[in-house]
């Protein structure tokens, strides 16, 4: 699970540092969706690069992986412990 946070963070981190100009803050988490809004708003969807789109795709799918994972027992238990909660 910590893994999962992780991978999204450094995601995040790499889509802050290409694209300063959306207001990432480096270490915290961002929903996905939000974060495309952001970026249609400042330029049009034709001049996102693939690579940007990659990168929230792949947010996309950590996210959904890590809220079916935590939804499942027996990780729900340690979840709940340890206080992992869904992004």
């Amino acid at each position: 699970m910590q893994r999962k946070l992780n991978l999204q963070r450094e995601l995040l981190t790499k889509l802050g540092l290409a694209h300063p100009e959306i207001g990432l803050i480096l270490g915290e988490i961002a929903d996905p969706d939000t974060v495309l809004e952001s970026l249609k708003k400042l330029m049009p969807l034709e001049k996102i690069s693939k690579k940007t789109l990659e990168i929230i795709r792949q947010l996309k799918i950590n996210k959904y992986q890590y809220n079916a994972l935590i939804k499942k027992a027996p990780y729900n238990w340690v979840a709940k412990i340890s206080g992992f909660q869904a992004i």
